[in-house]
């Protein structure tokens, strides 16, 4: 039988980048709950959203990094909410386009630059070099999982 190599899981890389990950979108959505009375996915959707000014709504899993159903679920609550409004493709009814409501645009105006202000509490211990370097890092680890 082949012998194993020691395995440590706190340095196995997947590891880390999961937990980071996981740590990081918690506290975020503290955040987001507490401040601003939404859920993770609805973040999500009003950064994509936002960013992008009209989304079609088929599109925002992908933007998203969210399943369908969650997206769909999400996007539910926030037409609720009166953050979104969807409305009909003229050439493909089945499809439609998301775009934020006056509300919805105004929340994702002052959430952006708290969340802004959340990340460089946070990245405020790395040096700029690090920083880059952690970006560079990151970029080309999603290029090789693209790849993979």
């Amino acid at each position: 039988m082949k012998e194993l190599k020691h395995f440590v899981l706190d340095d196995f890389v997947p590891y880390k980048l999961v937990l980071t990950a996981e740590r990081v979108s918690s506290r975020l959505a503290e955040l987001y709950s507490s401040e601003f009375g939404i859920t993770r996915p609805e973040w999500r959707l009003i950064a994509a959203i936002g960013h992008k000014e009209q989304v079609i709504a088929r599109e925002l899993a992908a933007l998203s990094s969210m399943d369908k159903v969650k997206v769909s679920r999400a996007l539910q609550g926030m037409e609720d909410k009166g953050l979104i409004v969807r409305t009909p493709m003229p050439e493909d009814h089945r499809a439609a386009l998301v775009s934020l409501t006056e509300a919805g645009l105004s929340l994702y105006q002052r959430m952006v630059p708290r969340v802004q202000e959340w990340e460089s509490s946070l990245i405020d211990c790395l040096s700029a070099s690090e920083y880059r370097d952690l970006i560079s890092g990151l970029d080309r680890l999603l290029k090789r999982l693209n790849e993979m």
